[in-house]
């Protein structure tokens, strides 16, 4: 065997070992959310739902947001048998949220500065999400869903609704960055089961 020969033998082999890496599934893809997000980081560590744990929403998006954390209530108590509270919380100076660790799932504005400035410094900016973005942010002692209007924050919901999964007497979401939006945002939307929304 000639040493070109000998090169091609070698290089075959690390050539489909490259090959198969590429093309092994991340951690991300493995969450299986629908529809995916535009950005997505899975980390180390989960959020443990428990019968203490609250749903907290800013006092001056209540009545907006109020449908966002009813729907997250009713998921966790179908998946679980746990009735979460859903509470209130004053916005800005006063905010508490994001400092308060383990039992607390906090749905706020991005018009809130420290909600804003928690998540910025764990690398996800609201920029570019739009009205109906969401950035949604968990590990072992934080998880919160924050977006621009009650619409995005519904949207966000959605996603996390997906990412709870049963653990004994508990729900888990395993840590993760999400920032998402819609590739087209629309001003209203009419149903059409064969086509799907359609502008109107």
């Amino acid at each position: 065997m000639t040493k070109s020969q000998s090169r091609v033998v070698l290089f075959i082999p690390l050539l489909l070992i490259s090959a198969f890496a590429a093309a092994a599934p991340g951690p991300e893809s493995q969450l299986k959310l629908i529809p995916e997000p535009k950005e997505v980081r899975v980390q180390e560590g989960s959020f443990h739902v428990r019968a203490k744990t609250r749903i907290l929403v800013e006092f001056g998006h209540q009545a907006e947001d109020r449908i966002a954390a009813e729907t997250l209530a009713e998921e966790i108590h179908d998946q679980s048998g746990l009735k979460l509270n859903i509470t209130g919380a004053k916005s800005e100076s006063k905010q508490e949220a994001p400092k308060e660790a383990g039992d607390v799932i906090v749905l706020a504005r991005l018009q809130d500065r420290r909600v804003r400035q928690f998540l910025e410094s764990k690398g996800l900016k609201a920029d570019l999400i739009g009205d109906q973005g969401y950035l949604l942010f968990s590990d072992r002692s934080h998880l919160i869903v924050a977006a621009n209007t009650g619409q995005g924050l519904f949207y966000g919901v959605q996603t996390l609704r997906q990412l709870l999964r049963a653990d004994g007497q508990s729900l888990v979401c395993p840590a993760v960055a999400i920032r998402d939006w819609p590739s087209m945002e629309w001003s209203s939307l009419r149903g059409d089961i064969g086509r799907g929304p359609i502008p109107v």
